[in-house]
């Protein structure tokens, strides 16, 4: 862990160093987690932040506003200046001044210092004392990317739990369940586990399963169906499994528009994974791409391909469709990690198919992550 913890510090360090940075200010509790590996109130922390962190270029750290006070990585704790209406009330202005003032001395007069996720007034009384604010987001994004080999193994540990939870939610498939049911199987697996929570409830089933982005439900589940799902979970050590199946319910045998819609996503993945490389550019990707016809591009998954490791990161590789609107360009690494979505529905109804697999970007190619099979009875 020390390790580990001392790889992520130092890859947050250099940014702050390449960007000329006299202090950086966290509050994104993904942040925290990777910067000083700090996991309280996590998901409280996001809508409510309560917390900041400052890292300053030698790689001190001060945590302003703790429920704990021990951690092995934190340098200082220190009270914070609460810049949010539950802990510290409506007049806010007078919190942003006192926080600024913490961070002008921290940073020097005129200072340059990186913030994310601060309020408006917390920016505004920063650059009133005459602070240079920039956006310490893409540098927590960059740092992030590449993958320290303990990180993999996080990821990988992370990933076997997720393969336990859809292992244990496909014996407990049957006619009956509900959805809601199904998808508390992955929930108590990953705190059994040591794991964190779940970004999304993307779990759906028969004729909810298109279009994609239909959470959830108390909705019965027919023998016969699809249910279709994305792990979108942040399981042990903090790290994220973003895997995606889609399962045929009992004993029936699949349709001929089942067969097809999944047979269209098995080969979007592995004909899109098949192209990753170092060295590629994202819009050399996004050509290069699989195309579907027509009728399948209207409800296309919102990219082809997105960075992860703590979460869903940078970068998210969108379709040729939307690249005029949404499109940035950057180019695959080595040592990243990428998982490539599909979700194949037809804009005229019926069934939709919703598969993601993780890949670790090499030297040569990409690694898949994911071992758990594919439902073979649906190719």
């Amino acid at each position: 862990m020390a390790e580990l913890r001392s790889y992520r510090l130092g890859r947050v360090v250099d940014q702050l160093q390449s960007a000329a940075v006299d202090l950086m200010v966290l509050a994104n509790p993904v942040s925290l987690r990777y910067a000083a590996d700090w996991r309280e109130y996590a998901l409280f922390q996001s809508r409510i932040p309560t917390y900041y962190l400052f890292v300053f270029p030698d790689g001190r750290l001060i945590f302003h506003g703790a429920y704990g006070a021990a951690h092995d990585t934190i340098d200082e704790f220190r009270p914070a200046h609460y810049l949010n209406c539950f802990d510290g009330g409506l007049e806010t202005a007078g919190l942003a001044f006192r926080f600024a003032r913490d961070v002008e001395a921290a940073a020097g007069r005129h200072g340059r210092v990186a913030v994310e996720r601060l309020t408006p007034s917390a920016v505004s009384a920063l650059q009133e004392r005459g602070l240079q604010v920039v956006d310490a987001e893409p540098l927590m994004e960059r740092a992030r990317m590449m993958k320290s080999s303990l990180e993999l193994v996080c990821m990988r540990h992370s990933i076997s739990v997720a393969e336990a939870a859809m292992a244990a939610m496909r014996e407990q498939l049957a006619p009956g369940i509900t959805e809601n049911e199904l998808f508390a199987v992955l929930h108590q697996t990953n705190i059994a586990n040591d794991g964190d929570w779940i970004d999304g409830r993307m779990l759906c089933s028969g004729p909810r399963t298109n279009p994609w982005y239909q959470e959830a439900t108390g909705r019965p589940i027919r023998e016969g169906e699809l249910v279709a799902f994305d792990t979108d979970m942040i399981g042990p050590f903090g790290y994220c499994a973003d895997i995606s199946r889609t399962w045929l319910v009992g004993s029936a045998s699949p349709s001929v528009e089942q067969r097809d819609r999944y047979r269209r996503a098995y080969e979007e993945v592995h004909h899109n994974a098949d192209l990753l490389a170092p060295g590629l550019s994202f819009r050399e990707l996004s050509n290069k791409a699989f195309q579907h016809p027509d009728e399948f591009v209207a409800r296309r998954y919102a990219c082809l391909a997105h960075g992860v490791g703590m979460t869903d990161e940078y970068p998210k590789i969108y379709h040729r469709q939307d690249w005029d609107r949404h499109g940035y360009d950057g180019v695959i690494e080595a040592g990243t990690v990428l998982s490539v979505e599909s979700f194949v529905g037809s804009d005229r109804g019926g069934p939709g198919v919703k598969l993601e697999q993780m890949y670790l970007i090499t030297d040569v190619g990409a690694e898949a992550m994911s071992s758990y099979p594919f439902e073979s009875v649906l190719l």
